[in-house]
């Protein structure tokens, strides 16, 4: 039986949930980050065996950073602390996935604010007829935002993961888990996404 469900996985690389990442130092819960780590692997883990499509969005910059034109915020961090660049080691995968390379299939190119700028995530999607798609990842007020926002206007059903998901600060965390995300996607944790999948796979 196939699914109509996809998992998005957004910037589980090194700079970012790495335990030396340069990024981490800018992310003000680092436990938070580590726990997003451990149920994102358990989830992966839980749906090795299912019809769920994964999928991997690595964000990746060129040296300049050409595509930030306008840097505040994590943006500038990442901007001054050179991560996220091509061809550097902070732009890999995180050991803890690796494993599962085999299952996810990696969408590169990504360079803009979402998933979907300059990728061939929208035709991985519709080619699986995906009609509803969960996101994890980080950071939860850009690349989850962004993301999450297109694939909604391009007629997805979305779900953001929230014990998935990583903010630089917990005030922006709670704010768009509570007031931002509802308005366009379903906030739910790794647990009750499960049941709903499998929910549906028995229909």
């Amino acid at each position: 039986m196939t699914s109509n469900h996809a998992l998005i996985l957004i910037g589980f690389q090194n700079d970012y949930f790495g335990p030396d990442g340069v990024l981490r130092g800018v992310m003000e819960n680092e436990e938070r980050n580590d726990r997003v780590v451990s149920r994102t692997v358990a989830l992966v883990k839980s749906l090795m065996d299912s019809n769920v499509t994964i999928l991997g969005a690595p964000i990746v910059f060129t040296d300049d950073y050409k595509e930030l034109r306008q840097a505040d915020g994590l943006l500038a961090a990442i901007k001054d602390s050179g991560a996220l660049r091509d061809g550097q080691e902070g732009t890999r995968t995180i050991d803890e996935l690796l494993g599962f390379s085999d299952r996810i299939i990696e969408i590169p190119g990504k360079r803009g604010l979402n998933a979907f700028s300059n990728t061939t995530l929208a035709r991985e999607l519709i080619s699986r007829d995906i009609t509803d798609v969960a996101i994890a990842g980080a950071s939860t007020s850009i690349w989850i935002d962004s993301t999450g926002r297109t694939a909604y206007e391009m007629g997805f059903r979305v779900s953001v993961l929230v014990d998935c998901i990583s903010a630089r600060t917990d005030m922006e965390q709670d704010i768009f888990c509570s007031k931002v995300f509802p308005t366009y996607a379903t906030v739910t944790d790794s647990v009750t996404y499960l049941q709903h999948v499998d929910q549906d796979a028995g229909n």
